[in-house]
């Protein structure tokens, strides 16, 4: 059990350090610019190249596609039709008109916010 107490209390200090490092770099706008540049420079994991022969000395070689090799994939799926969205206090008004006692069971399945909603824009 100490083991398992001395793993978690080494993982929850490194990554309180790693924590005040992400700070240092988003609060301090000179140590920001420093590690872009580094990020981005010749030595970082992705350097920006400068002119033609940089991109064809760092590129990746490439190969014609065969056309009749996307004849393989089926067509997408048509987009359908948008839905109309109900008209629910339409639909809640005509149910008071017609059955008053049971229109609670329409305002039960209202989404929370819909006479929230209409409160707010009745004030």
């Amino acid at each position: 059990m100490t083991d398992t107490l001395k793993q978690y209390a080494e993982f929850a200090t490194q990554s309180h350090t790693e924590n005040l490092a992400y700070n240092e770099i988003l609060t301090n706008p000179d140590v920001l610019s420093d590690y872009t540049i580094r990020f981005f420079g010749p030595e970082g994991p992705y350097p920006v190249h400068e002119g033609e022969a940089d991109l064809e000395a760092y590129g990746y070689p490439t190969e014609q596609v065969d056309p009749s090799f996307y004849g393989e994939f089926p067509a997408p799926p048509a987009a359908s039709a948008p839905q109309q969205p109900t008209n629910f206090w339409g639909t809640f008004n005509d149910i008071m008109a017609r059955d008053p006692q049971n229109a609670w069971r329409v305002l039960n399945q209202a989404q929370p916010n819909m006479v929230s909603n209409k409160l707010f824009v009745m004030e």
